[in-house]
């Protein structure tokens, strides 16, 4: 059903269609290939489905729940249902995939938050999900198990880029580490949590603020080295940064929570610096005088497979067993010193 702020599987498939044919009319290049991590993965095969694939000569599906990350007779509506009626006309025939493309699923070796027997993961702990560690795997499609990653991993790790890269290359790629570059330009959109929720909607009239600051202390060095503020599209930058400084980015937007991003060095430059403002402060933050969020949004924190330590002590609000927390907050009865946040 219609909900605010969020997108259907039609709007999707347009959505999807509409960057497709802006992509091949920019580049002059008649298909094109495309990755596509957790639910971008149902975009994807909808819209070669429905007609696309003559525009789509690889697609990669890393993470996707292409059974369903549930497979029950409630909720028959829900994408997500590898009973309702979305997921079964892709999946429908005994090839899971469409003519005319190659296909390739990267899945987990049972770590996959979205890929698991227990509903625990879908606020139902203990009822079957009728879903395995395969739910992602699909026939007539070349099929990889990355090992011990979580859902993002399957995405956003150094191994999945180097499948990715061999199966639209057809070769090895020449490296695996990110080429630094001299002069590092970073852009990107700034999006809203209207009443709370987070979306990927644009935000206008937002300010963004970047600052160098201490490796050691998180101090500024001088003034802002790039002050913009977001129109309508929500764009902002680009800030001309060194490789080599750490970075406050400082965001500021009416009816949102001021929020600091401290962040490692840049080593090359990107358009894709997105920022969002933290959640709204609630009844848990009262008498805080800061809060500190540590995120890692290309993956999970896994216990005890990584070491996470946030102000010398290891989480306590970050789960063990399979990877399902990539936030962990901390509270400060005042603000002022450094806190330290080490992950791996």
């Amino acid at each position: 059903m219609p909900q605010p702020n969020r997108s259907s599987t039609a709007d999707q498939r347009r959505e999807l269609g509409e960057a497709i044919n802006e992509l091949k009319r920019r580049t002059g290049m008649s298909r094109v290939a495309l990755v596509g991590n957790s639910r971008g993965g149902n975009s994807i095969r909808n819209y070669i489905k429905s007609g696309g694939g003559t525009d789509v000569s690889h697609a990669v599906l890393c993470g996707v729940p292409n059974h369903g990350v549930y497979d029950w007779d409630d909720g028959l509506g829900n994408e997500f249902n590898g009973r309702g009626p979305f997921l079964r006309r892709l999946n429908e025939g005994d090839s899971e995939v469409t003519p005319g493309t190659l296909f390739l699923t990267l899945r987990s070796d049972g770590i996959d938050k979205y890929a698991q027997a227990d509903g625990r993961f879908v606020a139902k702990p203990g009822t079957p999900t009728g879903i395995t560690a395969e739910g992602p795997a699909l026939k007539g499609a070349a099929n990889l198990v990355l090992g011990a990653v979580d859902h993002r991993e399957t995405a956003f790790s150094p191994r999945a880029f180097r499948e990715i890269y061999k199966f639209i290359a057809g070769r090895e790629p020449d490296r695996i580490a990110i080429a630094p570059e001299t002069e590092v330009k970073l852009s990107g959109l700034v999006t809203g949590t209207p009443g709370g929720v987070q979306t990927n909607r644009p935000v206008a009239g937002a300010s963004v603020e970047v600052y160098r600051v201490s490796a050691e202390t998180g101090e500024r060095a001088g003034g802002p080295i790039h002050a913009s503020q977001t129109a309508a599209d929500g764009r902002w930058g680009p800030a001309q940064v060194d490789p080599t400084w750490h970075l406050e980015i400082v965001l500021t937007s009416a009816g949102s929570t001021t929020t600091h991003f401290y962040r490692s060095p840049s080593p090359r430059s990107s358009e894709l610096v997105h920022l969002r403002a933290a959640r709204p402060l609630g009844p848990a933050d009262a008498g805080a005088g800061a809060v500190v969020l540590m995120s890692r949004p290309r993956g999970y924190f896994g216990l005890p497979r990584d070491v996470v330590l946030f102000d010398g002590k290891e989480p306590a609000d970050v789960k063990p067993g399979v990877p399902t927390d990539s936030i962990s907050t901390l509270r400060l009865p005042d603000a002022g010193r450094p806190v330290i946040a080490l992950f791996n």
